[in-house]
């Protein structure tokens, strides 16, 4: 296929980049040449409309996805509308033992989608996870609180991963579909930023 993808990501503590990195091994083993960035610190030459397919990946923690990747999305709006482009959300609550929870996941994944204006063509809402180790405080408290109200531990003193590789590896599958069935012809027309 050798399809020329972009994943660009926001991790606040490290899970939503090391899901990046797993779908870009993934995406490289179904022969596509991926390149991974940081939406905190992408390189000025970097152009995302010289890919065939772009990836979007953000964190929530109590305040909503990283305002880097909110940054990233607008500027590129009209590109992520017009070629193959898919979305994941990381949150503790999407790997919830209560349906109740991973639906308010998702419910945040798609209200950004909304306020964005930006309609990828494959979306996913994936767990994270819990690195009480790595949290001050308040948001150690704050955590220990929501992932008891998720069914996850409360043991403090150590990290917890909830996140479904295999979910993750599927999700690569949805991408190469995508991009693969995308053509110049196939794109909306007339799609605008902001429509």
């Amino acid at each position: 296929m050798n399809a020329r993808i972009l994943i660009v990501y926001g991790s606040s503590y490290g899970q939503t980049k090391k899901i990046a990195r797993r779908l870009a091994e993934m995406l490289t083993l179904r022969s596509c040449d991926v390149t991974v960035a940081d939406a905190k610190t992408l390189p000025a030459s970097l152009r995302p409309d010289a890919f065939d397919g772009i990836v979007v990946g953000a964190s929530i923690i109590a305040r909503g996805h990283q305002s880097a990747v909110r940054d990233f999305v607008h500027a590129n709006l009209a590109t992520l509308n017009r070629i193959p482009s898919a979305f994941y959300s990381v949150c503790a609550s999407a790997g919830s033992a209560y349906e109740k929870n991973r639906a308010g996941a998702r419910r945040l994944r798609d209200a950004f989608l909304v306020e964005a204006a930006w309609r990828p063509a494959v979306t996913e809402s994936i767990a994270g996870a819990i690195n009480f180790t790595r949290y001050n405080f308040m948001l150690r408290w704050y955590m220990k609180k929501a992932s008891k109200m998720n069914g996850g531990s409360t043991d403090t003193s150590r990290d917890h991963e909830y996140t479904d590789w295999a979910q993750v590896e599927h999700f690569a599958g949805q991408i190469v579909d995508a991009v693969s069935r995308w053509t110049p012809l196939s794109a909306p027309a007339n799609v605008t930023a902001g429509v």
